[in-house]
């Protein structure tokens, strides 16, 4: 039976599409109704999905059959609304459409009109987009509700884009009002998670419209709103982390004409007195996260920013949707992945090893087969995830909220893994251990970063044994400098050369190892090199010489050197620790 045994791996997740996108932002509105026009397969998983999530509403469906599709659907959706009507006496009606019926083009603006009644928005999701698309559509659709108002309110704003399914939207809501309050701004209408029907339809009243997830979905709308109801908008901040916060409600202030440094001052005082409290900056500034966010690519650009620029973090791996938000990240991460699949991931994960992961369920479930233990959710989908208004990512609270799950995750996996030790045998008596081999693992352990090395040194424990019960044998040494060359950073790769060096007291090089004197004259260059730091390159062991030109130029590119000086090579042993 054992020849039977399969790995089950994840398949490809499943991207939501703008259909679901355009039904998550109709949904949001408390006292409307959302017909869904679409067949019972359709309406099943999207109805699961809103109970998942404990989503308390009421959304209808059409419920549509084949020969509705077929032969047309204006009856049974002219008979849906109709009941709808009578029965629950809505304030809006949201008319959302499946692909199925976008196919076959019915006419549901038709049906609407007939039917008669006043407030009915008909959202047409876009085939093939985006969830930021169907939101976008359904904004934009919302719209027709809305009269022109004469006046604009003084000191009021509109906040576009938080939606059932963006994560942590209420806590994020209730941090932001919070703020706008501070400096004496009222928040006139949220578009949409939250709001009531009256509450959309006053949106023409506010004096400015504020963006809150700029590299996902609101803009279209916003620029909509300034085309026909003449209120402008602000998106080139987001308030994450305490300097952006600050920023943000500065710029809103600018537009207002008046001065909020009271209010933000405090904060800010508020803000150093947390760092100073708990002396985080002590701890956070060598730790490393991965950043995955699929379908929040507005997170991925802010929270990278705040810990790369305030934290002293090191974003080391970052994953969005969105071309305009990996440019923007690009600057601080060198390893930024558009739409990637579920294997490219992985590979990152492995590669870059953070000391902790920021994602969704299927990056949870991608982390743990990798034997990482740190990691915090921030993302759809979380399959049932608790969240409160006191743990916002967004403002003052929200980043000390991002610090403070940080460092405790971190922390939390030490004291696990360690139990209050970071030493113990090597062998576990199932497959023996070359004298060398053990020495060579506890030199290796020595050299990973104390925040990590638990788990990082089970895995390089586990995978020499595993590749010694395949080739029938024991560990060796030649095997722990193949796994340890496998499955660490790079950037600890040169590191661990000294440890299969032969002058290093762990015995010879791996065989596989060049033993023949390389010269520099001899070495392959892809960028050009200063003789001085070509010199330097002399004090390399011959056998490694290759892959410290090759991490070298890795290290040149990653921080936009064109060409390698003495300079760019010790700062780049420096990074080492060497």
């Amino acid at each position: 039976m054992a020849g039977d045994v399969k790995d089950f791996r994840m398949q490809e997740i499943h991207t939501p599409s703008a259909f679901e996108g355009a039904l998550w932002a109709a949904a949001g509105v408390k006292d409307a109704i959302t017909i869904f026009h679409a067949p019972p397969g359709c309406y099943i998983n999207q109805h699961v999905n809103m109970l998942v999530n404990d989503w308390t509403l009421e959304l209808y469906s059409t419920n549509l059959s084949y020969a509705n599709v077929m032969q047309g659907a204006e009856d049974r959706l002219e008979e849906v609304m109709r009941t709808v009507i009578a029965k629950r006496k809505p304030k809006a009606i949201f008319v959302v459409t499946a692909p199925s019926v976008e196919v076959t083009q019915d006419d549901v603006e038709g049906v609407a009109a007939k039917v008669g009644f006043k407030d009915t928005a008909v959202i047409r999701p876009p085939i093939g987009g985006t969830v930021n698309d169907g939101k976008d559509a359904a904004f934009v659709s919302m719209l027709s509700l809305l009269e022109p108002a004469p006046d604009k309110i003084d000191r009021t704003v509109n906040l576009i884009g938080p939606t059932f399914s963006t994560f942590n939207w209420m806590a994020d809501l209730c941090e932001l009002r919070r703020m706008l309050e501070g400096i004496g701004v009222t928040v006139n209408a949220v578009l949409t998670a939250g709001a009531t029907v009256e509450e959309l339809q006053r949106a023409p009243r506010a004096a400015l419209n504020l963006c809150l997830y700029p590299y996902d979905c609101g803009l279209t709308a916003a620029r909509e709103m300034e085309r026909r109801f003449g209120i402008p908008y602000l998106d080139t901040i987001i308030p994450i982390g305490f300097e952006n916060s600050a920023r943000w409600l500065e710029d809103i202030a600018a537009f207002f004409n008046f001065d909020p440094t009271p209010f933000v001052k405090e904060e800010m005082k508020s803000a150093i007195d947390f760092a100073r409290a708990n002396m985080f900056f002590a701890v956070t500034f060598e730790m490393t996260a991965a950043l995955s966010f699929d379908n929040n690519n507005t997170y991925a650009v802010g929270i990278s920013e705040f810990y790369g620029q305030e934290a002293g973090v090191e974003v080391v791996m970052c994953s969005v949707s969105s071309e305009r938000a990996a440019e923007r990240i690009r600057v601080r991460c060198g390893n930024v992945l558009l739409n990637p699949t579920i294997d490219e991931k992985r590979a990152a994960y492995v590669s870059t090893a953070p000391m902790v992961i920021f994602g969704n369920f299927y990056d949870k479930k991608i982390s743990m087969d990798e034997g990482f233990k740190n990691f915090i959710f921030a993302d759809i989908p979380t399959i049932g995830y608790l969240s409160t208004e006191n743990c916002p990512f967004m403002g003052f609270r929200g980043a000390k909220y991002l610090v403070q799950s940080l460092v405790n995750e971190v922390y939390m996996g030490i004291f696990l893994e360690t139990k209050g030790e970071m030493e113990g045998a090597i062998s576990t008596g199932v497959v023996p251990w070359e004298i060398e081999a053990q020495q060579a693992l506890i030199k290796v352990s020595e050299l990973i970063p104390h925040f990590v090395r638990a788990t990082a040194v089970k895995k390089l424990h586990q995978a020499a044994e595993q590749a010694a019960q395949e080739r029938g044998g024991k560990v060796t040494l030649a095997i722990v400098q193949e796994v340890a060359d496998k499955y660490t950073p790079t950037k600890f790769k040169a590191k661990f050369s000294a440890v299969f060096d032969s002058g290093s007291g762990a015995g010879a090089p791996a065989a596989d190892a060049e033993e023949e004197e390389i010269p520099v004259e001899g070495l392959s260059f892809t960028l050009p090199w200063d003789e001085n730091a070509k010199k330097r390159l002399e004090e390399v062991p011959s056998a490694f010489r290759k892959a410290a030109v090759s991490n070298t130029e890795d290290y040149a590119r990653q921080h936009a050197h064109k060409r390698i000086t003495l300079a760019v090579f010790e700062a780049f042993r420096k990074e080492l620790g060497m």
